[in-house]
């Protein structure tokens, strides 16, 4: 049995096909010889064109005038207990997540300080398996 109504497989408009307005606004662009930006600017500032398209225009081309400052980074101080071994992990982690909870840092920052404590669990780590390793070795060539 046949299935019966819904979309059929490949109808419709493809992924990325313009819409009339947008064609006719990139077919306006590409035809001036214009920057994307100087051709935003230019219908900012006509005052004979729509004012939503002004709008628009003027919401696009504040991005390339105006660009978001990028977030400043800042110096974060926590008391965390000495890492010097795998078990003492749990502990330092314990730390930064109390340090959130009591908003002393934000979660992006936490995240930061326990990419880095997982750094230095992986040293630690790496440290002792190699000292196993020797061992190890040193037991087989006696």
């Amino acid at each position: 049995m046949s299935k019966v109504g819904g979309a059929r497989p490949g109808a419709g408009r493809k992924p990325g096909t313009l819409n009339q307005r947008s064609a006719e606004m990139a077919a306006d662009i590409l035809g001036s010889g214009k920057s994307p930006l100087e051709y935003l600017l230019e219908v900012m500032v006509d005052e004979s064109t729509d004012q939503k398209r002004r709008d628009w225009a003027a919401e696009k081309a504040a991005a390339f005038i105006h660009p978001r400052p990028a977030p400043t980074p800042r110096t974060v101080q926590l008391q965390l207990p000495a890492i010097d071994t795998a078990k003492d992990m749990p502990g330092a982690i314990a730390g930064v997540l109390k340090a959130v909870a009591d908003g002393e840092i934000s979660p992006s920052e936490a995240q930061s300080v326990v990419a880095i404590i997982e750094a230095q669990r992986k040293a630690v780590e790496t440290t002792d398996l190699l000292e196993r390793i020797e061992a190890l070795e040193g037991r087989i060539t006696r």
